[in-house]
């Protein structure tokens, strides 16, 4: 019996230091060096395309971006339509981005971390089945199928507020978390394209038209339409990242020269 024990005690031991261990190939940075910040989150989006299934993180490539629903109109009188987009994921970000800034690191544990992120991306495809009811110019359009929006030159600046957050001896490791309470993704698109499948039961003359006066409308569309592919994408990398961040305690984001202080908020029991 005291040897099924330890056995299950032993066990519990390396399963923690799995969990807590920083995970390869990232490297801790020197507290306070941005350019190996963005070394860092570069290698994070070109290793783990497929996420990290043993601490629950999703795939990077593609993310799933669930159900989208656009109301457009606001922005243009010939354009009338409410969308419904659902299995919508979006692909090429991981295999794409370029990380261009990360700022906002502390070891002020006494306030929430505001972290901003800068990254572009030259291509990016939102693909989904589509539902669609409403007009464009005076034709009516209802119609189903698969969409896929294609977006050129994407720039983004990400707004991350964290909470460092303590985990109390009696309820945790006495270590501090990070805990997102907010995130905002504000993006500027070049260009866009849309594809519709089955556009009029592929009448091609109707269907190449009716594409046309869409992609003609980009800036318009992309009005109604981008914050919603922006909130869906804020969704899912917020959970990306909660994840992640949910098994490495913040001191040990750095290396062991880097001095932490230890002033968290301290973990609610719920």
């Amino acid at each position: 019996m005291q040897f099924v024990i330890v056995l299950v005690l032993i066990a519990g031991i390396i399963a923690t230091l799995a969990v807590d261990e920083f995970p390869g190939p990232l490297e801790r940075c020197h507290f306070g060096n941005e350019t190996c910040y963005v070394e860092q989150a570069q290698n994070f989006f070109r290793a783990f395309k497929s996420g990290i299934p043993d601490r629950g993180v999703a795939s990077l490539e593609p993310i799933d971006l669930g159900t989208l629903r656009v109301e457009s109109g606001g922005h243009s009188a010939s354009l009338q339509f409410n969308l419904l987009m659902t299995d919508a994921k979006l692909y090429n970000l991981a295999n794409s981005v370029v990380v261009k800034s990360l700022k906002g690191f502390t070891k002020d544990f006494s306030k929430p971390l505001k972290l901003v992120l800068m990254l572009y991306m030259p291509d990016l495809e939102v693909r989904a089945k589509y539902d669609v009811n409403g007009k464009i110019l005076i034709l009516p359009i209802v119609s189903t199928g698969d969409i896929v929006i294609k977006l050129s030159q994407v720039q983004a600046k990400l707004r991350i507020v964290a909470d460092p957050v303590k985990r109390g001896h009696g309820d945790g490791d006495g270590h501090t978390y990070l805990n997102i309470t907010d995130f905002k993704t504000v993006t500027k698109v070049k260009e866009g394209n849309f594809n519709l499948s089955n556009l009029f039961s592929d009448n091609r003359e109707l269907r190449e038209s009716t594409l046309k006066v869409l992609n003609d409308e980009w800036d318009a569309l992309a009005a109604d339409i981008q914050p919603k592919i922006n909130e869906a994408c804020d969704r899912s990398f917020r959970a990306i990242l909660q994840h992640l961040w949910d098994n490495i305690p913040y001191e040990k984001f750095f290396d062991s020269e880097s001095s932490i202080i230890h002033t968290g908020k301290k973990a609610m029991k719920s």
